[in-house]
């Protein structure tokens, strides 16, 4: 229980990797707020954790990070229920949304999609919780980003540099928030089991990583729990890569 007293929130809550890490910084002790854009998902998300831990404190809410005005209504929001934000998880993201193919084929528009919610959500939510964060002179933001920053996933370029425009993001927020007591790093996820692969296509991608085997959801739990808590209070800037290794082939 090693976020009692911390208040977490999880953007893209309501399902996959979003939820797992919900569930497990419930598990920790803190209260959580699930925000994701599909209310009643986020909703049953938000029940689902507290079927399983009673004693859970968890509370959905609706945003679309991609919207600043909706990322500063959310964070009233959290604060106004739950009285202060110590840890953001900004999760929410897009990529099988998205046309693959050649990069110069990519349109316009879709190469400002996946801008919108995976850098631009990213910074929305970054911006509106820090300076609750700074008049506590203290919190964890958590960056969810993407081992294809590594790979250079080339048929999803917009995708893949949309994440990693997040390690500028991340950097610069790190720096500017650290003298604050704020530690900002990101987590890069690489291909999980989150039910938008067949299975063939996670078995084959296993194959080339060095624990061969395919990842789950709650291989990232830890790695965010911690980052999320005291232990990790002089690690900032960081970037940490959960993919069994398939990042180094």
């Amino acid at each position: 229980m090693k976020l009692s007293n911390k208040v977490a929130l999880v953007t893209g809550a309501a399902r996959g990797i979003g939820f797992a890490l919900a569930a497990r910084l419930c598990a920790e002790g803190a209260q959580v707020a699930l925000a994701d854009l599909d209310a009643a998902s986020v909703t049953d998300a938000a029940e689902a954790i507290r079927r399983d831990q009673p004693d859970a404190r968890c509370l959905p809410v609706t945003v679309d990070v991609a919207d600043r005005a909706s990322v500063e209504a959310m964070a009233a929001q959290v604060v106004a229920s739950l009285g202060q934000v110590d840890v953001l998880v900004s999760n929410a993201g897009i990529w099988k949304q998205l046309a693959a193919g050649p990069f110069w084929q990519i349109p316009n528009s879709e190469w400002q999609r996946a801008f919108s919610v995976n850098t631009e959500g990213a910074f929305n939510c970054a911006a509106a919780i820090a300076p609750h964060m700074i008049g506590r002179k203290g919190g964890r933001i958590i960056f969810v980003g993407s081992a294809a920053i590594g790979e250079a996933l080339a048929h999803v370029t917009h995708y893949t540099a949309s994440k990693a425009a997040l390690i500028g993001l991340m950097r610069c927020a790190a720096k500017q928030l650290g003298p604050e007591g704020i530690t900002v790093n990101m987590v890069n996820p690489g291909q999980i089991d989150t039910g938008a692969f067949s299975r063939e296509q996670l078995e084959s991608k296993a194959q080339v990583k060095f624990m061969r085997r395919v990842g789950v959801p709650q291989d990232l739990e830890g790695i965010v729990a911690f980052l999320a808590g005291d232990d990790s209070s002089y690690i900032t800037a960081q970037q940490i890569h959960v993919d069994g290794g398939g990042v180094m082939n």
